[in-house]
């Protein structure tokens, strides 16, 4: 089987879609499937490329994946927006439901505004037209369950790159790292809250590192590093004291899992798919409580016997989650489409 992978999301300090787009690529031409990932100009992946035309978005998806299915004897995307033209075997892997990023677009411009009513159209009748539909998590395939009933979905979990590790990290004074973005599903507001009110409550002095494109008030102990590479992720997640993450809303939840692979105690959100990625190996938190929050940080940073725990726990837990089950599953998963 000729296996192209919609690889389009991918481009240098890509997050989400990207990385999972690249992995799965890299894993599939490692495993010693005949892959072709389509990716943008200038993009190297450890796979075979073809380089295509990905924007904008619904010219790809209407011409690009509709060319590539006439090619290839399945396409795997990461997209709700199949062609409308007829033909060809597409496997669809999903993080969320287009509803929840349409939702979160209310006050946007017009293009974004356009782009939405053409997934309010396209995404119903092309998972139902899909030979197989992927979910990231449990959490989002009972979403889409609920949303089309009687539409059989697959759960398949995405692997975690090695690089996350453990190792010597980031040194210093001792502090918390969160991980935050524009996107206010984030909830980076709600981590700052439950900061000052553990910060409080310490009996050793610790900071708050926020990394990420988010951005917030000036607060005593708190600072925003901006953007980071992986390879600086790394280290601070090695460096860390704990690790917050209060997200609203998640398809999978790689941040912590990242954060646990690194031997990083974690304080996770018991939102969406959250729960069922960190399992037992961390301390969940209802992320609209900061009062919540900050109990659960103060309790990884002042208890020694819970710290080692959460490590080892983390450690196994993210040990699961590798790039050659997710082979098998996906392997599984297109061949009985």
């Amino acid at each position: 089987m000729r296996l192209a992978v919609d690889a389009t999301a991918v481009a240098p300090g890509a997050k989400g879609i990207g990385r999972v787009a690249k992995g799965t690529a890299e894993a599939l031409a490692a495993d010693g499937v005949d892959v072709t990932a389509l990716v943008q100009a200038d993009v190297a992946l450890a796979a075979p490329i073809e380089a295509v035309r990905a924007r904008p978005a619904l010219l790809w998806e209407q011409v690009g994946l509709a060319r590539a299915a006439r090619r290839f004897d399945a396409v795997l995307t990461f997209t709700e927006r199949l062609p409308v033209v007829p033909g060809g075997r597409f496997v669809v892997w999903l993080y969320e439901l287009p509803a929840r990023r349409i939702e979160q677009n209310r006050d946007a411009g017009a293009y974004q505004r356009g782009s939405d009513a053409v997934t309010r159209l396209l995404w119903k009748p092309s998972l139902r037209r899909a030979s197989r539909v992927l979910a990231g998590s449990e959490a989002t395939a009972r979403e889409l369950r609920t949303a089309l009933p009687g539409l059989d979905v697959r759960v398949v979990y995405p692997g975690l790159d090695p690089r996350f590790s453990p190792g010597p990290g980031r040194g210093g004074e001792r502090y918390v790292l969160h991980l935050g973005s524009t996107d206010p599903r984030d909830n980076t507001d709600a981590v700052l809250h439950a900061f000052a009110l553990a910060r409080a409550r310490l009996r050793e002095p610790v900071r708050l590192l926020v990394a990420g494109g988010a951005a917030g008030r000036v607060a005593e102990g708190v600072e925003f590093l901006g953007r980071v590479s992986d390879e600086e992720l790394v280290d601070l997640y090695r460096g860390a004291a704990a690790y917050v993450d209060a997200t609203l809303y998640e398809g999978f939840g790689y941040q912590p899992l990242e954060a646990m692979a690194c031997g990083t105690p974690v304080v996770a959100s018991t939102s969406t798919s959250t729960p069922e990625v960190v399992g037992d190996a961390a301390v969940l938190a209802d992320p609209r409580d900061a009062g919540a929050l900050s109990d659960a940080l103060v309790r990884v940073l002042e208890e020694p016997g819970l710290v080692d725990d959460l490590r080892r726990r983390g450690l196994e837990r993210a040990g699961e989650f590798t790039w050659r089950r997710t082979v098998d599953a996906l392997l599984d998963g297109i061949g009985h489409a």
